[in-house]
């Protein structure tokens, strides 16, 4: 066996391309580049998109000429395809297609996989996707909407979610597979899943349902979208990105800087204050429900993602669910950590056939 891989590892976000290089578990660099919404809304298609994204990452390539030279294994965050098994899948023409074309629908990581294909292929290397955001281990019974036109899907942050859930596991000194955990990803988007013996069965989708985050609605009421759908003011890709990233916290205090809200609410701003409130209210319900899903029966709730940093955020919730069961807390996410984790252990069993296929 090899004495050390080295992978390449891309996470594309809303507002901001990360990328790391490891050498097995350890990091050579990470870095993450954030983008400023003007500079992203110029961009009108999907080509430019991609390029944009792909000069970022050739920039901070540029700057570790050293380690760019004998990668084994390219790992990107999933995009929004048709739903998957966890794991490890070969990106290849099909998936990409339905990337390019937003066959699933549109978030910025469809150009993840992308790129690290493209790249791949320059390399000569392959290159994989792990833990999808759109990993799906729902029950069947928590795929019913209401309307029988619709099915509810999974669309999580899969990569922390698991990632939290194996931590707080092994703090308990067992297996995540034996375990029943609430696991909440609070960022720039919001996922709230109910774990059950390893398994995903039940959350809301990051970008349909939930509470609302620093830049999405979340939930709204259902009459009053219809309204909105049909008064005119927006074409449907101007109402999506009016919803998915003019709502929530931007939408009420003109930011989502959370430092400069909490500074203001420091400084007195009881609006500010109110709307926090009101997100971890959400947050709390949310948390409630999936209660209900594991019929209380319940080894912890876990809080991670970069918004637990905020300790006015991380208390609010606190106060509201901590007679559900023990709270354990993981600030941040190690989504390109994780990433190389399961390109190690696709490395380590030196057999990519046995990587599944799209």
């Amino acid at each position: 066996m090899k004495s050390k891989f080295l992978i390449l590892t891309i996470n594309i976000g809303s507002t901001s391309t990360k990328l790391g290089l490891f050498a097995d578990e350890m990091p050579l660099f990470k870095e993450t580049v954030n983008h400023k919404k003007q500079e992203l809304s110029q961009l009108r298609n999907m080509t430019e998109r991609q390029s944009f994204r792909r000069q970022v990452i050739d920039r901070i390539l540029a700057k570790h000429p050293e380690n760019g030279k004998t990668i084994d294994l390219i790992v990107s965050r999933g995009g929004l395809t048709h739903p998957l098994n966890s794991g490890p899948y070969l990106i290849n023409d099909a998936m990409c297609q339905d990337l390019k074309g937003a066959k699933y629908g549109w978030h910025p990581s469809n150009l993840g996989p992308l790129i690290a294909y493209q790249m791949g292929e320059e390399m000569e290397v392959p290159a994989i996707i792990f833990d999808s955001p759109v990993t799906d281990e729902m029950e069947q019974i928590a795929r019913i909407s209401g309307l029988k036109e619709f099915e509810r899907k999974a669309a999580f942050h899969v990569l922390n979610q698991k990632s939290a859930a194996k931590k707080a596991a092994r703090k308990f000194g067992k297996s995540y597979e034996n375990m029943a955990f609430i696991v909440c990803h609070l960022g720039g988007g919001i996922t709230i899943c109910a774990h059950r013996k390893g398994r995903i069965i039940d959350g809301g989708h990051g970008l349909n349902e939930g509470p609302f985050t620093p830049q999405r609605t979340g939930s709204l009421p259902l009459k009053d979208v219809i309204e909105l759908c049909f008064s005119g003011r927006f074409t449907k890709d101007e109402l999506e990105e009016h919803l998915m990233s003019h709502g929530g916290i931007v939408s009420y205090l003109g930011t989502h800087d959370m430092k400069q809200i909490e500074e203001n609410i420091k400084d007195g701003d009881k609006e500010a204050h109110l709307i926090i409130r009101a997100m971890c209210y959400q947050i709390s319900k949310d948390i409630g429900a999936m209660a209900s899903v594991l019929r209380g029966k319940i080894d912890a709730i876990v809080l991670t993602g970069n918004l637990c940093y905020s300790t006015l955020i991380v208390d609010e919730i606190k106060s509201n669910i901590d007679f559900l069961a023990p709270i354990e807390i993981f600030p941040g996410e190690d989504e390109l950590e994780n990433l190389a984790l399961g390109g190690l252990e696709v490395l380590r069993s030196k057999d990519l056939s046995a990587i599944q296929a799209y």
